[in-house]
C-alpha cells in the first residue's frame, strides 16, 4: 500500500493563488471537475490539449491576448492568457486557462527508469495472486504491459464511504479489496454446510475481480488537466 499512497499523492492537485476567471469564458463542453465534491478550478477530459485549444479559440469567442506553449515535464500543452498581463507575476489580475496533456509514453519512460515501483502501485493485488497461485509471470506480464499506463492517468477526487475525499484510482482498488477478501470469507464459512470452490477456481476467480478493478481504474482515468485562473460559472459564454 505504500507504492499506492505515494501515486495518490503525486495524481493529486493543489491549487493556489486563484484570480479572476476570463470574463465571458466558459468551461469546456466535455470536461469534468476535478472534485466531485466541492468547487474547483481544474477540469478533467480525454480530449488532447490541441482540440481543448481549439475550442477556447473558435471564431465568436472571447479570443486570449496572448497563448504560450506549456511543458512540465511528461504534460504538455497551452497557456491562453485573457489580458495584456504576463500570465502571472504582474499588477493586473491574471486571467487564463492552461490546458496540458500527458504524453503517456514519455511518462512511461520516465518511470520505468527512475521509479518503476510507481507504475506497479495498482498491479499489487495481481502480482501478489500471480505468485501464490502459480498463475504464471508471463500471465500477469500480458496484463501488466496492456495497461501500465493507468498510473500516468489522472484521476477525480471524490467520497469513500466515510465521506472522505479520495482518489477514485485509490477508491477502485479498496471496494475490490474489500470484495475479495468478503467472498474469500463467505467461501471459508461455508465450508461446513454449503460447497467450497476448488483453491484453484478460488484464484481465477479473484484473478478475474483484479482484472475487472484494473479495467475501471483504465475507464475512470484521464489524460489532459485544464486549469483555469479561477472556478469557471456555468453558461458564462
Amino acid at each position: 500500500m505504500k507504492q499506492l499512497l505515494i501515486l495518490i499523492i503525486s495524481l493529486t492537485f493543489v491549487s493556489t493563488d486563484l484570480k479572476a476567471q476570463p470574463e465571458g469564458v466558459g468551461p469546456f463542453d466535455d470536461a469534468v471537475p476535478y472534485s466531485l465534491k466541492s468547487p474547483s478550478n481544474l477540469y478533467l477530459t480525454n480530449r488532447d490539449a490541441e482540440e481543448v485549444k481549439a475550442f477556447f479559440t473558435e471564431t465568436g469567442k472571447l479570443q486570449p491576448n496572448r497563448i504560450i506553449a506549456v511543458n512540465e515535464g511528461y504534460s504538455h500543452g497551452y497557456r491562453l492568457c485573457y489580458n495584456n498581463s504576463a500570465c502571472n507575476g504582474s499588477d493586473l489580475p491574471a486571467r487564463w486557462i492552461q490546458v496540458v496533456t500527458i504524453d503517456v509514453a514519455e511518462c512511461l519512460s520516465f518511470f520505468e527508469e527512475h521509479n518503476p515501483e510507481l507504475l506497479m502501485a495498482p498491479f499489487q493485488g495481481l502480482k501478489t495472486l500471480s505468485g501464490k497461485q502459480r498463475l504464471g509471470d508471463n500471465e500477469f506480464s500480458k496484463v501488466y504491459d496492456r495497461y501500465k499506463h493507468i498510473a500516468c492517468l489522472l484521476y477525480r477526487q471524490s467520497e469513500d464511504h466515510e465521506g472522505m475525499m479520495a482518489n477514485e484510482l485509490a477508491l477502485v482498488i479498496h471496494r475490490y479489496s474489500d470484495k475479495i477478501e468478503l467472498e474469500t470469507n463467505q467461501m471459508l464459512a461455508s465450508d461446513g454446510d454449503g460447497v467450497m470452490l476448488l483453491p484453484g477456481n478460488n484464484a481465477r476467480n479473484e484473478w478475474e475481480l483484479w482484472i475487472e478493478c484494473i479495467e475501471e481504474i483504465n475507464v475512470v482515468g484521464y489524460t489532459t488537466l485544464i486549469e483555469y485562473s479561477d472556478a469557471p460559472q456555468a453558461g458564462s459564454r
